[in-house]
C-alpha cells in the first residue's frame, strides 16, 4: 500500500507558488467600477469612461457580468457548514433544538390562504361576436358603447 500524504518536497514546492494572475482585465478597476454603479452609472456610461480614459475596451455583457459577480456579499455558510475553527467545539444540535419546525410559521400561512375563498372575477361582455349560424364569417368586433 501506498502513503497518500504528500511529500515535504511537494508541500514545499505549493507553498512557492506565485499569487495566480488576475483572470479578468477589469479587476485592477474593480473598485471604481462597483463605486459608479452603487453612484447609478450605468454600463454603457462605464464602457465610454474606460475607453475613453483607461484606453480599456470591454463588451457591455462581459462588464454586466463582472459587476454582477462581485457587487453582491456572498452568502454566509449556515452554521453546519460553516468551518469549524481547532478553538472551537463542534456544533451538536439539542433535542430542544432539533424539534424546532422552521417551516411550520410558513406552512401556516399558507393553510390560512388556502382557506380563503378565491376572488370571483367579474364577468365583461366579449370583444368580439361569432355567428352560431356560419362559422366561415370572419370575426365582427363590436362597437364600443
Amino acid at each position: 500500500m501506498s502513503n497518500h500524504s504528500p511529500s515535504a518536497e511537494l508541500l514545499q514546492l505549493l507553498e512557492n507558488l506565485p499569487p495566480d494572475e488576475p483572470r479578468s482585465k477589469l479587476e485592477p478597476f474593480r473598485a471604481i467600477i462597483l463605486r459608479w454603479r452603487r453612484q447609478g452609472r450605468s454600463y454603457r456610461r462605464i464602457q465610454e469612461i474606460l475607453l475613453e480614459q483607461c484606453q480599456l475596451a470591454v463588451a457591455y455583457e462581459t462588464l454586466r457580468r463582472f459587476v454582477q459577480r462581485r457587487e453582491r456579499p456572498r452568502a454566509a455558510l449556515p452554521e453546519d457548514e460553516a468551518p469549524i475553527t481547532p478553538s472551537a467545539p463542534p456544533l451538536v444540535p439539542t433535542a430542544a433544538a432539533a424539534s424546532v419546525d422552521p417551516y411550520a410559521e410558513a406552512r401556516e400561512r399558507m393553510r390560512l390562504l388556502k382557506d380563503q375563498p378565491v376572488p370571483v372575477k367579474p364577468v365583461t361582455k366579449p370583444f368580439f361576436e361569432v355567428s352560431d349560424d356560419d362559422f366561415i364569417k370572419p370575426l365582427v368586433m363590436m362597437p364600443k358603447k
